[in-house]
């Protein structure tokens, strides 16, 4: 009976250490390529937070 508990304990550790190392190569991994100049300012632009500058227009 106490021998099933440790296994059950050392599985549920085993798959929060899983998870846990999983979550964290996803969060960790490259966005992608970086925008350029031009796409950032585009990007502002159709967002509205240039709406003050004359390049919003």
């Amino acid at each position: 009976m106490h021998a099933g508990f440790w296994i059950g304990i050392a599985i549920t550790v085993a798959v929060v250490i899983g998870a846990s190392v999983l979550v964290g190569m996803i969060l960790s991994r490259p966005r992608g390529e970086p925008l350029s100049h031009h796409d950032k300012v585009n990007a502002l632009k159709a967002s509205g937070a240039l709406k003050h500058r004359k390049s919003g227009r």
